[in-house]
């Protein structure tokens, strides 16, 4: 296996772009950083062809939307597994458009496959094991590790060669029509919806048990949470969990000796000004005139 190649200035970018012109196949993964911030992006575009594996930068770089000529491309396929997610971050980042796409994770629904993960495939079919440790890794920080690297270019090496099996096998089993209509679907993903709708309060697990005036503090706790996270970028349940939210909303508490009595809770908002600002979301969902009847106990 010939060593990635890192790709982290916009002149690296530019001299790429004829390159992945010649080929008739490109394969590409993303990794981005929405298990860590409020703000999700992609922080890493890996490309490979069947000569080099590429690793994308974006962080670094500014003309990220070069690469849109290649994704709308009829003339290069472009090769993805799950694509779905992919595309749908592409287009939020980038607005790109997307033509003449295979996904292999498809394709293989397609063809009855059991395992369609991507590292399952990857053992079955090429005996390769993917360290799953840097799947949830925070792909927003740098330095990146070379472990991390590593891991972000096997997301590609072996897309093309899994592609063309998949290709003979839904030629064989008359399958290939179904697939392509499949991949021309899935070029229409949108971009992700809300990742933390305003009414989300409604779905942690446990809000059945609430009463109403519980229910009315846990929505004013869930938008206190969201302006903490907002404000840090970062991801609301690293900010304060469900967990936390729930046992707040039942304890109701308005002072800090009973904060203090609350589990779950994370220090940062023990003590000193955040945990004063905890303590005012609560007194105010208490102050507030009863909840309306959408967001009461009638949950859907």
């Amino acid at each position: 296996m010939r060593p990635y190649i890192l790709i982290d200035s916009d002149d690296q970018l530019q001299s790429l772009i004829p390159d992945l012109h010649r080929h008739r196949h490109v394969a590409v993964d993303t990794e981005s950083n929405g298990y860590y911030a409020y703000y999700e992006r992609v922080c890493l575009i890996q490309i490979s062809t069947s000569d080099d594996d590429y690793i994308l930068d974006t962080l670094a770089l500014r003309s990220t939307h070069l690469l849109g000529e290649i994704f709308r491309s009829p003339s290069v396929e472009k090769i993805l597994h799950a694509a779905a997610n992919d595309i749908g971050s592409l287009k939020r980042d980038y607005s790109f458009e997307f033509q003449n796409v295979f996904d292999t994770a498809l394709a293989c629904k397609i063809l009855g496959e059991k395992r369609l993960g991507l590292a399952g495939i990857l053992a079955d079919r090429f005996q390769v094991q993917l360290e799953k440790k840097w799947q949830r890794c925070d792909w927003g920080k740098r330095p990146l590790k070379p472990e991390q690297l590593h891991y972000a270019r096997l997301d590609t090496h072996f897309l093309i060669a899994l592609r063309h099996q998949l290709h003979e096998e839904l030629v064989a089993k008359g399958l290939a029509e179904a697939a392509q209509e499949a991949f021309r679907r899935v070029c229409l993903q949108a971009p992700p919806r809300e990742r933390f709708p305003e009414d989300g309060y409604r779905r942690i697990r446990g809000v059945q048990s609430l009463s109403r005036e519980a229910l009315q503090v846990l929505q004013e706790l869930y938008a206190f949470r969201d302006r903490e996270a907002r404000r840090l970028d970062r991801a609301p349940f690293r900010v304060l969990s469900n967990e936390a939210l729930l046992r707040l909303a039942k304890a109701m508490p308005t002072t800090q000796a009973q904060l203090n009595e609350i589990k779950a809770l994370s220090r940062n908002y023990r003590s000193g000004r955040p945990a004063r600002r905890l303590l005012q979301a609560v007194r105010r969902a208490l102050d507030s005139p009863p909840a309306t009847q959408h967001a009461e106990r009638a949950l859907p």
